[in-house]
């Protein structure tokens, strides 16, 4: 059996104490998200020198902070993206066990927030919490459209969950919903957005996260090629250039890409004159958001 990784940041407990009395003092006076996100932008800075475990309690700890520090669902919301992007075994373990899932539950089905948090949640290995996000999503789709909006996105997310029969029922409901609608005023246009790209690559992140991407950007017509990070599967060189072949961008998820994948992509995509972008994103959801961006024209 392998060693654990030992710490690399030897003084790491002190700084996690100094963090959350900081964050708590800046509760105190009524200034938490803008002590959480100077937090946050510390951590970023020194995630490289942490090991998961490590950096695993620094977003626990932002989040439960927030649980109690602060009446803002946005701001509650986003320490539960971090959360859960984060995607370790023993992360969903000091979830499930405790009542943080609660929590979690709670901004999920808030209809502002709770599509990507429902999505994060499908990926949980607990199955009443799949349950629980696959009817969150459902429920956000009827939403969706409810409103006039589009609610495909979510259809591929709930067949990516393997919830099929969720997602054929938010099915009907939108093409009932296009039968029954107004008619069209004539040469009038229903607006769809649009991604720029017809074939890219997404390397790093897990595998049901890349699926759950290539399933929602199917439906702009945009193929998916997976590059697993290398804790995933050890690749050449010329394998990432191969994979990359054709492709006329690379998303790197840098949340959950290892040094030498990174590098390897990015060296690779070079000789291609492939573009490359950097992601933050936790979800298909944020990485479908990021795509539109970038094709928005100027």
């Amino acid at each position: 059996m392998s060693e654990p990784p030992k710490r690399i940041e030897p003084d790491f407990e002190r700084r996690l104490v100094d963090l959350a009395d900081r964050l708590l003092e800046a509760a105190s006076a009524g200034r938490f998200a803008e002590g959480l996100s100077l937090a946050a932008h510390e951590l970023d800075r020194t995630e490289r020198t942490l090991v998961p475990a490590d950096l695993i309690r620094a977003r626990i700890l932002f989040f439960d902070l927030a649980q109690v520090s602060t009446t803002d669902q946005h701001v509650q919301a986003a320490t539960a993206v971090e959360l859960l992007g984060s995607m370790d075994e023993n992360l969903w373990n000091s979830i499930l066990k405790t009542a943080r899932i609660d929590d979690l539950q709670r901004l999920a089905g808030e209809p502002e927030l709770g599509i990507e948090i429902a999505e994060l949640l499908s990926y949980a290995p607990d199955e009443g919490i799949r349950d629980f996000a696959v009817a969150e999503l459902e429920g956000a789709g009827m939403r969706q459209l409810a409103y006039g909006e589009d609610p495909r996105s979510v259809e591929r997310l709930l067949h990516a969950a393997g919830a099929r029969d969720a997602a054929y029922r938010l099915e009907a409901a939108r093409k009932r919903a296009i039968a029954t609608g107004p008619p069209r005023r004539a040469g009038g246009k229903r607006s769809r957005s649009t991604i720029a790209y017809r074939k890219i690559a997404i390397a790093g992140g897990h595998a049901q996260l890349r699926g759950a991407a290539a399933s929602v950007l199917e439906r702009y017509g945009v193929s998916v090629v997976p590059i697993p990070s290398s804790q995933e599967a050890v690749r050449r060189e010329r394998d990432i250039l191969q994979l990359l072949n054709g492709c006329e961008l690379a998303v790197l998820l840098v949340r959950q890409v290892t040094h030498s994948t990174s590098d390897q992509v990015r060296k690779a995509a070079e000789r291609l004159g492939v573009p490359v972008v950097f992601s933050n994103a936790a979800s298909a959801v944020a990485i479908e958001r990021q795509l539109l961006a970038l094709s928005q024209p100027g």
